[in-house]
């Protein structure tokens, strides 16, 4: 049988024992809580940037594309344009010789008439 001197001395074994342990559980908790986030956001880091960078390259060649379709569009409605303004052109040198004619007409029948009533 024990003495009780030597049953509190067990309990107190027991206590500092259970004390280093609970110490050493907290430390070691601690630790690996660390490293565990460490490891977690390098890793998760690494992988959000890959996603993006990749979201990123589709997101870019999907926009090329897009403008290339616009640029195309945009220069046949230019080409419509400019054969309008064409047309135009060609229109008004039509009326600039019609209204040259005219004016030579007006300007004969003026000399008819200024010769009527001169004589």
């Amino acid at each position: 049988m024990t003495s009780p001197q030597g049953a509190i001395r067990v309990f107190a074994c027991d206590q500092e024992l259970a004390a280093y342990f609970d110490r050493r559980f907290s430390e070691l908790k601690s630790e690996l809580k660390s490293e565990l986030k460490s490891e977690l956001t390098s890793e998760l880091t690494s992988e959000i940037t890959a996603a993006l960078g990749a979201e990123i390259r589709a997101s870019a060649a999907e926009t090329h594309r897009h403008f290339d379709v616009v640029a195309d569009r945009l220069m046949d409605k230019i080409q419509l344009v400019g054969e309008g303004v064409i047309g135009v052109d060609q229109k008004l040198d039509r009326f600039r010789g019609e209204v040259a004619e005219e004016f030579r007409r007006v300007d004969q029948r003026l000399l008819r008439l200024e010769a009527r009533i001169i004589r």
